[in-house]
């Protein structure tokens, strides 16, 4: 007869999440694992696999969490246009809030180029968030917020594309009001 579990898989998934998040792929063990969660081994390897298998999980539900806030914030605008304000000012509200580099981001650089399962996964990421924001451009120009001769789907890729390097401004002159300011030149540059 299977054991029942004693413990609330998304808490500690989360728990996990915020570990790798916080020390990385790479910095975090198997002992960290064990002693964050509170959890054996065995307990770990029985409910999400191995340390790669347990990352994959977090990563995902990062992913489909932030996709989820996207929607969230798009639906509060007015038009299409103004959705795609929201969206990147929300995205870049929560790395202030959070102080910390998304973990999309974090994992581009750790991961990306070293990890097929990780790199699929942030690359699909990456692709749901340039169609969405093509989709809103599409209909902003469509509906005449956006020039004729805007191209939705190249703007979506450079937004997605400066994320990276908002969160990278921020890093490194820990200055918000740049932040901030490098937020409002990306959003200008779209109706540029």
């Amino acid at each position: 007869m299977p054991r029942i579990k004693e413990f609330d898989y998304d808490q500690k998934l989360e728990i996990a999440r915020n570990l790798f998040w916080e020390k990385g792929y790479h910095a975090t063990s198997m002992n960290d694992l064990v002693d964050t969660l509170k959890l054996n081994r065995s307990s770990i390897y029985d409910t999400y696999g191995n340390k790669h298998s347990l990352f994959i999980k977090c990563l995902n539900s990062y992913i489909l969490k932030k996709e989820e806030e996207y929607e969230t914030a798009g639906k509060k605008a007015k038009s299409p246009l103004e959705a795609v304000r929201l969206i990147i000012k929300n995205i870049v509200k929560n790395m202030v809030l959070e102080a910390k580099t998304c973990l999309s981001v974090k994992t581009t650089f750790e991961l990306g180029k070293t990890d097929e399962e990780t790199q699929a996964l942030l690359n699909q990421q990456a692709k749901n968030s340039v169609q969405l924001f093509s989709a809103l451009l599409q209909q902003a120009k469509e509906q005449g917020e956006l020039a004729e001769n805007k191209d939705p789907e190249m703007i979506a890729h450079f937004i997605v594309a400066s994320f990276s390097s908002l969160w990278n401004a921020d890093i490194l002159f820990k200055d918000k009001k740049l932040t901030q300011k490098l937020t409002d030149h990306l959003i200008s540059t779209i109706n540029a």
